[in-house]
């Protein structure tokens, strides 16, 4: 999570040499522990491993940036969000936010667990081939 998207980005490429997708942007409902919501995503992963995908943040929500933290989640792909989703919150994590279709949790949900790690799980049917995605999402 970042203050500022594109700053961001500038600044990882001069230190890191890092390249990015394009920003994108998605309009999503979203579950929150204070109801639900409609909110406008912004984000670009790297195109340079190790993987870093940054977040614009959106204050009050999950989505907001830490302080003195460089590490906001960890990010998995699974097979079924619902489930996954599930078995986490009887293993002692809270669900914070998710997406929503049709009142279930969808596409990607974030969860904490008691310790403070906040992890990240999407759909592995949105990017079946992630370096493929990434690929497709490269400004020309």
């Amino acid at each position: 999570m970042v203050p500022d998207l594109e700053a961001s980005k500038s600044a990882l490429t001069e230190i890191a040499g890092y390249r990015w997708t394009a920003t994108m942007s998605a309009e999503l409902p979203i579950r929150l522990p204070d109801g639900e919501r409609v909110l406008t995503l912004r984000f670009a992963y790297s195109l340079d491993a190790p993987y870093v995908e940054l977040v614009q943040e959106i204050p009050g929500t999950p989505w907001t940036a830490a302080p003195k933290s460089a590490t906001h989640h960890l990010g998995y792909f699974c097979d079924d969000v619902p489930t996954t989703a599930e078995r986490l919150q009887a293993a002692g994590f809270v669900l914070e936010a998710c997406a929503v279709i049709d009142g279930a949790p969808s596409i990607f949900a974030y969860l904490l667990d008691p310790s403070g790690v906040r992890i990240e799980i999407v759909d592995r049917a949105r990017m079946p081939d992630f370096s493929a995605y990434l690929r497709s999402k490269t400004p020309h």
